[in-house]
């Protein structure tokens, strides 16, 4: 797909990733369709010819109405917060509302679809580092609350791959790990409490791998435009990196941190095979510096935008978009969620 002259419809797009996915497109000539629940916050996406469409994941009519007349969509609504959600509200955002977005854009008339899942949806056990062939989880028999977001997620791509067969969608996920950027309320906020005292603890030996908002927006991109990327899923994560690694990447970007952080053992490995979005998307992760430089940046000027540049994995601060939403919900895939 020649993305300088589609029209693509994004899920989520006034939440922490889809400000950036926007972006992405934007940068590579789409035209961009903001399919969410509520136009009137992001007034500032208009202002970039984003064209706004009310619609909420549970209403499959009204995200129809959003879908008609584009080329493809981005499903990037969902739902993950720190604060507690029940469980039955995580199975029917993530599980139904991905069923709806699939069955509105079939009947809609739009085939191409990319999912925003999340490296989460390993079944555990898998070898390390796991490749996007390792199973996915299953249905739990408890929903725990710790559980049920995995699950959730899990459940909705194995619904979403179900539908596209049946539907004769082509579909690609994309299974990000942690997502850290400007104004996240999610990884980026648990990262900044535990530095908020003068005096402060944080996790070492905690490999986390986190990957670039900026990054995943263009992985999303890379897979609208291969017809290769059909029928595949693709993890991305950065490479080698702990959360302490972050800590040192963040201080040097001129984040705030503690004047005395004492470091906490967390020997935690989750390790993501990331050849494939390498070799068949040309897809790579911006050095772990430049992407806390871009997401300090953006925060101190108050703007959430990054503009990046197109086949580039560098981030570079754009001006235009403003008052990004901040709510705990995103969307996800990703690790950050929000509801549309």
């Amino acid at each position: 797909m020649d993305l300088a002259n589609a029209t693509i419809a994004v899920t989520g797009a006034t939440g922490f990733l889809g400000r950036y996915v926007v972006e992405v497109l934007l940068a590579r000539g789409t035209r961009v369709v903001a399919v969410v629940r509520n136009p009137g916050k992001a007034p500032e996406l208009a202002d970039q010819g984003v064209e706004l469409r009310r619609a909420d994941l549970a209403e499959p009519e009204a995200l129809a109405a959003g879908f008609r007349g584009c080329d493809g969509v981005v499903s990037n609504a969902g739902l993950f917060a720190l604060s507690y959600h029940s469980p039955a509200k995580y199975l029917d955002t993530n599980i139904q509302g991905t069923r709806n977005v699939l069955e509105a854009a079939a009947k809609a008339g739009v085939e191409r679809v990319v999912q925003v899942s999340s490296s989460v949806v390993y079944a555990p056990g898998a070898t390390k580092p796991i490749p996007e062939e390792a199973p996915l989880r299953t249905r739990p028999r408890f929903m725990w609350p710790w559980k049920v977001y995995a699950a959730s997620k899990a459940l909705s791509e194995q619904e979403a791959w179900r539908l596209a067969e049946q539907l004769g969608i082509r579909l690609s996920t994309v299974r990000p790990t942690g997502i850290y950027g400007a104004f996240d309320q999610n990884l980026m906020r648990s990262h900044k409490a535990f530095l908020s005292l003068p005096v402060g603890v944080y996790p070492v030996f905690f490999h986390i791998n986190p990957v670039y908002a900026g990054d995943v927006g263009d992985a999303i991109a890379r897979c609208l435009e291969r017809d290769a990327s059909i029928g595949r899923a693709y993890n991305l994560a950065g490479e080698g990196t702990t959360a302490w690694d972050m800590l040192r990447a963040w201080r040097a970007a001129g984040g705030r941190t503690s004047r005395i952080v004492i470091p906490i053992p967390v020997p935690v490995r989750m390790t993501y095979r990331i050849e494939r979005a390498k070799q068949e998307l040309g897809w790579d992760n911006c050095p772990l510096l430049d992407g806390m430089r871009a997401a300090v940046a953006a925060e101190a000027a108050g703007s959430s935008a990054r503009r990046i540049e197109s086949g580039s994995a560098t981030p570079r601060l754009a001006s235009g978009l403003e008052g990004a939403d901040r709510s705990e919900d995103r969307n996800d895939s990703h690790n950050q969620e929000s509801e549309t």
